[in-house]
């Protein structure tokens, strides 16, 4: 048997040690975190792009590119809040994040036909897509709003934003070219129409080095492409390039005679005039409206006709209808015609500012009381197109008469109105005169007139039976001889000759003597007995009387 001391006490101790296994998921977790922590840091950022469609773009497959290079892709499409436009949600990758900058631009590239050419026509194959161009700021951004269209000028381009301007019926459009000599050198980029202003607004672009073109006394007009003009030297017919003829666009240059002026190095604004002739006309900004009533017929006035004062274009019309509340019946016999022009201050010699309206609208009411007139007069003759002439015209004396707020310059006919009164005072005139008497003085002279050709007639017949006579000839021959000879005698007296100072000399010493005859001719008229009897001293005997 054994006893108690041969068995050992067991000691029992508690685990506490981690097994091995657990190693495996916990490396797994770690690895895990690290893949997840890779994956975040990896990916770029998410932006948000506002566009007006969502048409052909589709999450998860429409990518977002650069110069054809993928550098994100579109997450998620959905409406605004509003349902007025598509917010699409895209990631870039993290190497292109330096791109997105406040003035980078996004675009759906898609197939699209423009006056420019035809375009993104890879497409239709691989699908729309997002075309990046990055922009130049500082700032980032993470919201941005797409464009409709790709820009017309890539951002960075050099060369000069300017700003153009117009109020006239044409306009133009985005990418519409911009030419210089017929080159082009320019686009257009953005069109805004200004509807407190009634203004176009166009955002230019110049590239380099045509931008050194512009300068402070650059003008630009439009083009359409195709101009006619009718001059002095003969009809000119001018064509442009296709896509002129098509769209139009813009030119510019510098005035005729006018100095280049200084170059223009930042952003300014130009006023395009209608055509290439109008950039030698100043444009002012302020005007002031008048209205001229008419009795006669306008017919060939229009919208745009000048308004003229001896020949200088000082306005322009505005309006030839009749919507005025003034005009009920046009067929009443006192009815005239309005007709809406513009004045400008300006082309008279004001200021061009607008403290000088109320001063020029005095003036011209001083003006109108001492004669001031208007009158149609024709501007050409083959298309009939007509303009209004402002003159003076004596023997009138105007009122300030107001039709529709507008203060109305007084009328008078026109050339051809004033042409057609003098055509009847002067038939007025005729038709008064005696012409039955004055017609039969005029037979009776025309008569007498017959009878004298008549006696003429006769006259030269027999003038030629005389010189037909060879007596007569013989009769000539005499007469030229003898004239001859008195030819020759005449020159022997001509002044100079011998004959002509021997004969001076005779009448010289014939007057001398007369001379000292002239006291014995006078004794001789008073005593006839003196050469008798001779000059008896003291006085005269007188007779006596005789007594009776």
């Amino acid at each position: 048997m054994t006893s108690d001391a041969d068995y050992t006490e067991a000691r029992i101790r508690s685990g506490r040690r981690l097994s091995v296994i657990w190693l495996v998921p916990f490396i797994a977790l770690v690895i895990g975190i690290w893949m997840i922590y890779v994956n975040w840091a990896s990916q770029g950022p998410i932006i948000q792009i506002i566009f007006e469609s969502g048409e052909g773009i589709e999450a998860g497959k429409t990518k977002v590119r650069m110069k054809n290079v993928e550098i994100g892709e579109v997450l998620e499409l959905q409406l605004s809040k509003d349902a007025e436009h598509v917010l699409l949600s895209a990631r870039i990758e993290k190497n292109a994040a330096r791109l997105l900058r406040t003035d980078s631009k996004f675009w759906v590239v898609r197939p699209r036909i423009g006056t420019g050419g035809v375009s993104g026509l890879g497409t239709l194959l691989s699908g729309a897509y997002i075309e990046l161009s990055p922009g130049s700021e500082n700032r980032r951004a993470r919201v941005f709003e797409g464009l409709d269209a790709p820009p017309v000028t890539p951002l960075g381009t050099p060369g000069l934003h300017v700003t153009l301007d117009s109020d006239t019926n044409r306009s133009l459009n985005e990418g519409d070219p911009i030419l210089f000599h017929g080159m082009q050198v320019g686009t257009i980029e953005y069109v805004h129409f200004n509807t407190k202003q009634r203004r176009n607004y166009y955002d230019a672009f110049i590239a380099a080095p045509f931008d050194s073109l512009i300068t402070d006394n650059t003008r630009f007009w439009f083009i359409s492409g195709i101009s006619a003009s009718i001059s002095a030297d003969g009809v000119s017919l001018e064509m442009a390039s296709l896509a002129t003829i098509i769209g139009g666009g813009v030119s510019f240059d510098v005035p005729q005679g006018l100095p280049r002026g200084d170059r223009v190095t930042k952003r300014a604004f130009f006023t395009i005039y209608p055509r290439k002739n109008a950039i030698d006309e100043k444009y002012y900004e302020y005007s002031l409206p008048f209205v001229i009533l008419f009795e006669n017929s306008i017919r060939g006035l229009s919208p745009g006709a000048p308004v003229e004062y001896r020949g200088i274009k000082i306005g322009h019309v505005i309006r030839t209808d009749i919507d005025y509340p003034e005009i009920t019946n046009l067929l009443d016999p006192g009815s005239k015609i309005p007709v809406l022009i513009e004045i400008t201050p300006a082309r008279l010699g004001f200021e061009d500012s607008e403290i000088v309206l109320p001063k020029v609208v005095s003036r011209i009411d001083a003006l109108i009381a001492s004669g001031l007139r208007a009158g149609l007069a024709t501007g050409n003759i083959l298309t009939g197109s007509k303009y209004i002439e402002l003159q003076y015209h004596s023997g009138t004396v105007g009122t300030g008469q107001i039709f529709a707020d507008y203060t109305v310059i007084p009328s008078i006919d026109g050339q051809i109105g004033l042409l057609l009164d003098s055509l009847g005072t002067t038939l007025n005139t005729v038709n008064k005169l005696p012409l039955d008497e004055i017609v039969g003085s005029a037979n009776s002279v025309l008569e007498e007139v017959a009878e004298t050709l008549v006696v003429l007639r006769k006259s030269a017949a027999e003038l030629e039976q005389i010189l037909a006579d060879p007596a007569s000839q013989e009769l000539i021959v005499t007469l030229n001889a003898t004239l001859k000879k008195f030819e020759l005698l005449a020159i022997d007296f001509s002044e100079g000759s011998t004959t002509q100072q021997e004969l001076e000399r005779s009448l010289n010493a014939l007057g001398h003597t007369l001379r000292e005859l002239e006291p014995v001719l006078k004794n001789l008229r008073h005593k006839p007995n003196s050469l008798i009897f001779g000059r008896l001293p003291g006085e005269d005997l007188e007779p006596k009387g005789v007594r009776e």
